[in-house]
């Protein structure tokens, strides 16, 4: 389970982006220096006033942003419906108000883009204290379809209980208040309930306000009798130390690693793309691919892959489509296609520090071309073509898929729905199945209220199979599979086991070798 906030992973320009170009890094981080000397402006507070010329220049700045730059600000939502919201946003702005009523304003608006790299927030710096010092509530959660459960053994309630109501208000109408500020691609929430597992007690203060009680009423697993308890709110550095104590938490996991369950089947998991900025990391992991599927051509038995993407919320550029090389049946390319909006970044005045907005426009100039509608298309010869490696893995391969799976992990889910020996098992993935955007993205302070707003500036087309899905949604798995309350509490693990099972199922009584 991640342990870093909603506002940790994608706070800047440069940590987590699926298609980040390696030759920025490098050029970004020799011009560091010189964007030191950018004035910081100490953040303002919760509870500071800002009037109405000031939200309203802050709102019109984050509606520039999102309307030049983002590419795919209209999928899920017409122009026209994002025009009325934009329009009733600033009308409701027409008094004074907090930074956290403005935030809480504006969170709604951002969210009608259903995009899981577009990233609206609270200035860094302010985030950073309240991560430290407010009070919270003190629980840790995790979410099973969609209802939440105690995932911690030593607390004043019992471990998998069912938590219903805070303060009298029913969850559901608690999440209904905290979804808005967690993100996914397209309409499903399955990856919102996995982030708000992480960061609810952050999400609950900012909705709800401070408290220094909760009245808590939960059920414990295999009553039918509700009780309630009164519980104090801890501090966020206590509650962070309590998260990485969570019952379902497992040791450190490595980024990859392949190893056998049991004859005939092995285990690959891929928790993350996000390594191989240097030359060292990328040989390193093309080696492994190479060394471990050398071993399973050689291993008559092998059978069966388990993949395991639950965890990989995606990476840097190649490192899906090197590994989806050794599981091809036909060539492949990185993506159907790549679009952007412009070449050129907008509303550079109001960029965050360390923001390189040249540096991007010539890369750009250099990938993309123009298109007769004004967009502009990236150069074919930048789309890499992929052939399956010559010992590609040919037996059945089952993919474990979560909400967590997302930007590069679902880009190498979409690429495995060309292929006729896999099943997917667990939930649908985060991530859309058909296109996202991402790719190099550009933070910007609003002028005022310095909340933080990140553009994607490249829309991808995924390339994926002829399988289907209603838009919006992730892949959705063949099989449907949560983890149950008595498998919490036992900690089992539900999906895994499932997946061993057609693994079983799929290997004759008697391994016959390949030929």
């Amino acid at each position: 389970m991640k342990k870093e906030p909603l506002a940790g992973k994608y706070s800047t320009t440069i940590s987590g982006v699926l298609f980040l170009h390696l030759a920025l890094w490098l050029l970004a981080v020799g011009s560091l220096s010189a964007a030191k000397n950018k004035k910081s402006l100490p953040p303002p507070s919760l509870q500071e006033t800002f009037s109405p010329s000031q939200l309203k220049e802050d709102l019109k700045v984050l509606r520039e942003a999102l309307e030049e730059g983002h590419p795919g600000l209209y999928l899920y939502t017409p122009k026209e419906d994002f025009d009325r919201h934009f329009e009733r946003a600033e009308e409701a702005l027409d008094r004074a108000m907090t930074l956290r009523e403005f935030y809480l304003k504006v969170t709604p608006l951002v969210e009608k883009v259903y995009c899981g790299h577009t990233y609206f927030d609270l200035p860094q710096k302010l985030l950073n204290s309240l991560l430290k010092d407010a009070p919270q509530f003190p629980l840790p959660l995790v979410f099973l379809n969609q209802k939440a459960y105690l995932d911690h053994a030593a607390l004043e309630l019992p471990l998998g209980c069912e938590i219903t109501a805070i303060d009298g208000i029913p969850m559901e109408a608690v999440m209904k208040k905290l979804l808005p500020q967690a993100r996914s691609d397209g309409y499903n929430e399955t990856m919102k309930y996995h982030i708000l597992a992480n960061d609810f007690g952050l999400r609950h203060f900012l909705s709800f306000g401070p408290a220094q009680n909760y009245r808590v009423d939960y059920l414990p697993y295999g009553s039918e009798e509700t009780l309630q308890k009164q519980i104090s709110a801890i501090p966020a550095k206590k509650l962070e130390g309590r998260l990485t104590q969570r019952h379902s938490e497992s040791p450190k996991r490595k980024k990859y690693k392949i190893g056998a369950v049991e004859k005939g089947i092995s285990l690959f998991s891929m928790n993350t793309f996000d390594f191989g900025l240097n030359k060292k990391g990328r040989r390193k992991y093309k080696d492994f691919l190479r060394q471990n599927f050398s071993e399973l051509e050689k291993d008559e038995d092998a059978r069966c892959i388990i993949l395991d993407l639950r965890k990989n919320d995606g990476g840097f550029v190649g490192n899906d489509a090197q590994l989806f090389a050794y599981l091809a049946q036909a060539p492949f390319r990185d993506f159907r296609s790549a679009r952007m909006t412009t070449l050129e970044i907008p509303v550079k005045d109001h960029l965050s520090r360390h923001q390189f907005p040249k540096m991007l426009e010539k890369i750009f100039a250099k990938e993309f071309k123009s298109l007769e509608t004004g967009k502009f298309t990236m150069l074919d010869e930048k789309n890499r073509r992929w052939t399956p490696k010559k010992n590609a893995f040919d037996g059945q391969v089952f993919v474990l898929i979560s909400g967590w799976t997302h930007s590069g992990g679902t880009v190498l889910g979409s690429y495995l729905l060309n292929n006729d020996n896999v099943t997917f098992i667990g939930e649908e993935t985060g991530g859309g199945h058909a296109v996202f955007t991402a790719g190099n993205m550009v933070l910007y302070d609003l002028p005022n209220t310095l909340c933080q707003l990140e553009v994607p500036l490249i829309l991808y087309e995924n390339f994926k199979g002829s399988r289907s899905f209603p838009k919006g949604s992730g892949i959705r798995p063949d099989h449907k599979v949560t983890q149950s309350q008595e498998d919490l509490i036992a900690n089992e693990d539900t999906v895994m086991n499932f997946a061993l099972s057609l693994a079983r199922k799929s290997i004759p009584p008697k391994v016959v070798p390949r030929k």
